[in-house]
């Protein structure tokens, strides 16, 4: 049975620049000019002290596994809601295992021990996976051209 553990990301630990580099390549398309720079600087400042933003990363056996972030301003199609839960990823080789699930459920738990009342998610695909966990639709639009849904949890 591997050893499961679910840790805050420090910004200068070396596997920010691993993670900025996926983040990059998994959802460059859907912000403006953001890019492995700009993902790295977005993770740089990362909290460890239970506040946001704050990235959690789910390791396997001591082996990174995934993450998932909780942050602000994500989602440029609607600027008026956050925070958000965002970059959920789960590297290709550990995709199966239910790590996912366990990401979304840390992160809302960590969330709404920050204080945070209702939590967001957009989606072009994982819409089903959000909804297992409690997260309702708010509406679907369109982002840079791309369909999208954004989903709400209620937290309190």
């Amino acid at each position: 049975m591997p050893r499961i553990s679910i840790t805050l990301l420090d910004g200068r630990d070396p596997l920010t620049e691993d993670l900025a580099r996926r983040h990059a390549a998994a959802w460059g398309h859907l912000y403006t000019n953001w890019d492995t720079s700009k993902a790295l600087a977005e993770f740089r400042p990362q909290k460890t002290n239970g506040s946001l933003p704050a990235t959690l990363v789910l390791r396997e056996d001591e082996q990174v596994a995934g993450s998932v972030s909780l942050l602000f301003g994500d989602c440029e199609a609607r600027t008026d809601l956050d925070p958000w839960l965002g970059s959920l990823y789960i590297l290709p080789e550990f995709r199966g295992r239910g790590y996912a699930g366990r990401l979304i459920e840390a992160a809302t738990h960590f969330a709404a021990e920050a204080g945070v009342e209702v939590l967001y998610v957009f989606t072009e695909s994982a819409a089903g996976l959000l909804r297992r966990h409690d997260f309702s639709s708010v509406e679907r639009t369109l982002l840079h051209g791309r369909p999208i849904d954004i989903l709400r949890r209620e937290l309190v």
